[in-house]
């Protein structure tokens, strides 16, 4: 009996960090959040897939020793199709970093730069899209949140891209939608900060996951910002720079 493969499009699907030593960033995350890894050949690369509790939750990717981007987290929307929503980006002012193309037995992938820099994922599944747990637990990705140096050019860029809408919440915050579901947030970038994607991870402990960070060579950048009624999160960056949140639930 045949099935229907199930969609969340305009949802953030996976999250992949691209390094420039896979070998230093395999002990900072095993260290710290507790993640294992596998070694994925494809064609003239390999890709790690990034394991939590034995569940395949995102990956790790050398980057391109002829370029000059540092290491960064970026993650991967849900789009159904792939080359539209590429041409979307580049006619809403963005760039076509990576041209759409098949990834054998996963589907249709392609990435894109947003006019303040910011690179993003788009992939259309040919199995459908990962189901996402209602209430993330220790080692898992909760969470987008998108620093901007330009909100306005953001809002409006991820609105033709993805159809997202934004919401106020209280206290300032803003939140994109797709429908009724929150997909992510979005601030003003610290001063000096680019614009960028910050991915959240959960964890048990705030106070001990930052001291794993900074014993594996990882720096903490805000120690701890309460998010009322929710819980509470630091900003960390790994031994190599690449910056990403930390989740504790209020409890």
């Amino acid at each position: 009996m045949s099935t229907t493969p199930n969609y969340a499009h305009g949802t953030f699907t996976w999250r992949e960090v691209m390094t420039t030593d896979v070998a230093a960033s395999k002990r900072f995350y095993g260290e710290v959040l507790g993640w294992s890894f596998e070694d994925m050949p494809m064609g003239t690369t390999t890709y790690t897939m990034i394991k939590n509790q034995g569940v395949a939750i995102g990956g790790m990717a050398p980057l391109d020793a002829s370029r000059t981007v540092p290491p960064h987290w970026i993650g991967t929307v849900s789009v159904a199709d792939t080359d539209a929503s590429a041409r979307v980006a580049l006619e809403a002012g963005g760039q076509v970093a990576v041209p759409p193309g098949d990834i054998e037995g996963y589907g249709r992938f392609a990435v894109v730069i947003d006019p303040l820099g910011a690179p993003i994922s788009l992939m259309h599944s040919f199995n459908g899209d990962p189901r996402v747990a209602l209430r993330p637990g220790p080692g898992e990705f909760c969470w987008e949140h998108l620093d901007t140096t330009d909100a306005a050019a953001s809002k409006a860029f991820f609105h033709k891209l993805f159809g997202w809408e934004v919401t106020a919440m209280p206290g300032g915050m803003e939140v994109f939608c797709v429908g009724e579901r929150e997909v992510a947030s979005l601030s003003p970038a610290p001063a000096g900060a680019p614009t960028r994607w910050l991915p959240y991870v959960t964890v048990e402990q705030l106070a001990s996951a930052r001291a794993r960070v900074t014993s594996q060579g990882g720096r903490v950048i805000s120690e701890e910002s309460p998010i009322p009624g929710i819980g509470a999160f630091s900003l960390v960056s790994d031994n190599l720079g690449a910056s990403f949140c930390l989740f504790q639930r209020q409890r």
